[in-house]
């Protein structure tokens, strides 16, 4: 009888839906290792509940889920992948 929740908003590898009248919950589309088949799926995680898709738009950029850790080198790597992460943030808000 579970019926899958609406998705609210999708970045990239990211995504938000709802969760119920008051909150709204952040998944990232990633690599999973199930041991029992030892093998690596792709699957929805689950990262977090928010109160508003603001909240959660917030909790995307502090936790960086928009930045591939497996392609970041050094520190201007990394912030070059920050900076795209907001650049990327700021698009969808304006949307």
């Amino acid at each position: 009888m579970s019926k899958e929740k609406r998705v609210i908003l999708t970045i990239d590898n990211v995504r938000i839906k709802d969760y119920d009248s008051m909150n709204v919950t952040v998944e990232r589309y990633e690599d999973v290792f199930i041991p029992k088949d030892k093998q690596t799926i792709k699957k929805w995680v689950f990262k977090g509940y928010s109160r508003s898709i603001l909240s959660a738009l917030l909790m995307i950029q502090r936790k960086e889920l928009l930045i591939d850790r497996n392609e970041i080198r050094d520190l201007n790597g990394f912030i070059k992948h920050v900076e795209q992460s907001n650049v990327r943030l700021m698009e969808v808000m304006k949307e």
